[in-house]
């Protein structure tokens, strides 16, 4: 097998490293992560981290180009991996995220940093050929449960910006009236509508939340063609013609997810967002849901992680999020 020319990569006649070749790689790749699952406590029902499917993973690596997609190998079995992507963030930063993992065995032998090095060399490469004026960064994300990639980013100069918290909802008897304000209602979505919420999301969220992407018409088409897309359990409160807050409820695999919750600026602190979550959880219970999941920022910077406790979710696990500048 060949050997991929980078100085950084480890000399090591037992262990091939090549790029992706397509779709075919996704059985592979699939069981790399189930081998990692149990030591770092991955959770296949988050809404921040999973196990992929087959079928996720062809349609990904069809996706991808494979130079930017790195195995490692050990008698034709992946040990390794690791794979970039990268996007405009508003404040026009351009970060570049490398995602990777090696199985349990094969961990402290210096393959992760190797891999991590290849990635980063890969990413100047790239960030040449793009016009980030200056304002690129690399990214990298490990969980609370991920010790020893959390502890590779810190030797390797990464620095923890923002974090995520998961949170669990399983209480239903905690559930109360919900209560909007005079002259606000909430409606059933049409259609028609999702394109406007989708805007109105963009611009509720516009120079408030970390790492948002610029919106575009690709962002769009993923937001439209999310596979378990449900509008008829999104929860939208509204001031005559226009939309002014959001909840959207969705059920995956049995379980309940709520992946937004945002109000306009000039109509928050008014009981619009608790009353439209206590809508949706009570539209997920009468779907037959017995728990949900939505992630906030862990540090409670606009007070959502304090509404969301109130109402009876829970933290069950951390997400940080690493940046280093290139």
């Amino acid at each position: 097998m060949t050997q991929i020319p980078f100085p950084c990569l480890p000399s090591l006649p037992e262990i091939a490293f090549r790029h992706l070749h397509g779709p075919e790689d996704a059985p592979a790749y699939v069981r790399l992560v189930e081998a990692c699952r149990e030591i770092d406590a991955i959770d296949p029902f988050s809404t921040l981290e999973t196990i992929p499917t087959l079928e996720e993973m062809r349609a990904s690596f069809a996706g991808y180009d494979p130079q930017n997609v790195l195995f490692a190998l050990h008698d034709d079995e992946m040990i390794a991996s690791i794979r970039l992507s990268w996007w405009t963030e508003a404040d026009g930063t351009w970060l570049y995220l490398h995602l990777g993992r090696v199985v349990p065995q094969w961990r402290g032998r210096g393959l992760g940093t190797a891999m991590l090095r290849w990635a980063e060399e890969r990413i100047r490469t790239l960030a040449n050929e793009h016009p980030t004026h200056g304002k690129g960064a690399f990214g990298a994300n490990a969980s609370s449960t991920e010790k020893t990639a959390t502890e590779l980013l810190l030797n390797e100069g990464y620095r923890c910006v923002y974090i995520n918290a998961l949170m669990d909802f399983t209480d239903f008897r905690k559930l109360t009236e919900p209560r909007l304000p005079a002259k606000i209602e909430r409606r059933s979505v049409r259609p028609d509508q999702l394109r406007l919420i989708w805007e109105a999301i963009a611009h509720f969220w516009a120079g408030t939340s970390w790492g948002t992407p610029v919106p575009s018409e690709e962002e769009y088409q993923e937001f439209l063609h999310q596979p378990d897309l449900d509008h008829t359990l999104w929860q939208v409160a509204w001031d005559q013609d226009q939309p002014v807050g959001m909840v959207l409820g969705r059920i995956s695999k049995g379980w309940g997810y709520i992946d937004e919750v945002s109000v306009e600026r000039t109509y928050r602190r008014q009981g619009i967002a608790q009353a439209l979550i206590l809508y949706a959880l009570a539209a997920l219970r009468e779907r037959g849901v017995q728990r949900v999941r939505l992630h906030t920022d862990a540090n409670n910077r606009h007070g959502a992680r304090s509404l969301y406790e109130k109402i009876g979710f829970s933290v069950t696990k951390e997400f940080p999020r690493y940046r280093k500048s290139l």
